[in-house]
């Protein structure tokens, strides 16, 4: 190599160490780094802890539960007795010498209290009573089985929005690297154009470069900071912002492939659409009850007299009796016939989810381990265009290649990065996916 060549090549190299030889507008690039504020950093863990105390969807899925509970258990009060108390006063007044009755007409007047305790029995209302408490354990059943896919929703969320986070945080670190590469380069192309070795284009393409990757690293800074107020609005808790989570784009061991038919019917999907059906066959007793006659019992004891602790007198008497509907309109008759399509819909319903349920979890179990190898294909990918950009570098520094093979490799090494670092991101939501499906999750 000539000593005018060394030469060349030992300013080139200079030029690259010492930013300050290029001009400022080429050498100020942003810092890759965001300047330090107080804020939140969350493991994992912290983020599920977080979620589970306040998330306002849980809460109001858990209420549904209490309340369907509470439900049921007023369901079997028919089956105790009723039992009330009662405390009532008369003030008449009598004119005797008119034979009236008037507020003024004081000549005659009398004061009677009385005390009444009752107690009634049903003894058999039609199978109404069975029904209703069958309908509120259906209602409660149903309630559970939307809390268990209300969470599987909520984990789903949570570690997308957690992927997402960390996905940002990441690729702010990949722009600030490429922002550096293309700062390099035009650096380097600047020189050479100077030495007449490259031509104006190479120069402007190079520059146009450095601009685009300031501009993405720029862009991702703004991703990021979305993407913490994301995972804020699904744990639901306002923390100091910024928000930074600590861990890593990495998914669990590939299970061996399901029995799907069987999973389906662990799934809380199904749980919810059979528990409908349940209350649906409630009801059809509930609406036969009208076809029954009605049985109940009942006593009343009683105390009255002129004061208001009555002991005057005093009585009781009870009886049993027995009420049949003869004829309703056809009531009884069209509600037992609505209540039985609405059974054959829900069950109608129940084998449409299960078929549905059933290719939902095939097409997410294959989404996942299709992502997952993906991650290897990206990986592989990645390793070998990281070589490609260290060896064309060296050959373009030393001129043995062209500014467009060096410049096709340079964009190549940067896609990848970005491409295997989305890879995992989508490796993560898609075992997301498939923890929803099957109804699981990180929300205990």
């Amino acid at each position: 190599m000539r000593p005018a060549e060394l030469r060349f090549i030992a300013g080139l190299l200079l030029v690259v160490a010492v930013p300050g030889l290029l001009p400022a507008e080429e050498a100020d690039a942003p810092a890759a780094a965001e300047p330090g504020k107080p804020g939140t950093r969350l493991t994992w863990e912290e983020c599920i802890g977080l979620t589970v105390t306040n998330s306002p969807a849980l809460e109001a899925s858990r209420q549904g539960v209490l309340g369907a509970e509470a439900v049921k258990k007023g369901s079997y009060a028919t089956l105790y007795p009723q039992i009330t108390a009662a405390l009532t006063g008369d003030r008449t007044f009598t004119d005797q010498k008119r034979g009236g009755v008037g507020l003024r007409a004081g000549t005659a007047y009398s004061t009677e209290y009385r005390g009444q305790l009752s107690l009634q029995q049903t003894i058999f209302d039609g199978f109404k009573t069975k029904g209703n408490i069958n309908q509120a354990k259906a209602e409660l059943s149903l309630a559970f089985a939307n809390l268990g896919a209300l969470k599987s929703v909520v984990s789903f969320e949570l570690k997308s929005a957690f992927a997402q986070l960390l996905y940002a945080q990441e690729l702010v670190k990949i722009s600030g690297e490429v922002v550096k590469i293309r700062q390099d380069n035009a650096r380097m192309i600047r020189l050479l154009y100077d030495g007449g070795r490259e031509d104006k284009g190479a120069l402007l393409l190079s520059e146009a470069n450095f601009k685009g990757a300031t501009f993405e690293l720029e862009q991702s800074r703004r991703n990021l900071v979305v993407s913490g107020r994301q995972l804020l609005s699904v744990i639901g808790k306002d923390l100091p912002e910024p928000l930074r989570v600590d861990g890593e784009l990495e998914v669990s061991p590939l299970p061996v492939l399901p029995d799907f038919k069987k999973l389906v019917y662990q799934t809380p999907v199904y749980f919810q659409q059979q528990a409908r059906a349940d209350a649906a066959s409630a009801g059809i007793t509930i609406a036969q009850s009208g076809w029954y006659p009605t049985v109940s019992a009942d006593a009343t004891a009683y105390r009255s007299g002129t004061g208001l602790l009555p002991q005057d007198r005093e009585g009781w008497s009870g009886g049993v009796s027995v009420t049949y509907p003869i004829f309703e309109g056809g009531r009884t008759y069209f509600n037992v016939r609505a209540a039985r399509a609405s059974l054959l819909q829900e069950l109608a319903t129940l084998r449409s989810t299960t078929n549905e349920t059933e290719l939902a979890l095939s097409r997410d179990f294959k989404a996942y381990v299709d992502a997952v190898d993906n991650v290897g294909v990206q990986r592989s990918l990645f390793e070998a265009t990281t070589l490609r950009y260290q060896i064309a570098e060296a050959k373009y520094r030393n001129g043995l290649s062209s500014f467009q093979d060096f410049n096709t490799i340079t964009d190549n090494y940067v896609n990848q990065q970005k491409n295997f670092l989305a890879a995992r991101r989508e490796a993560v939501i898609a075992e997301a996916t498939w923890e929803q499906s099957k109804g699981i999750g990180a929300i205990p």
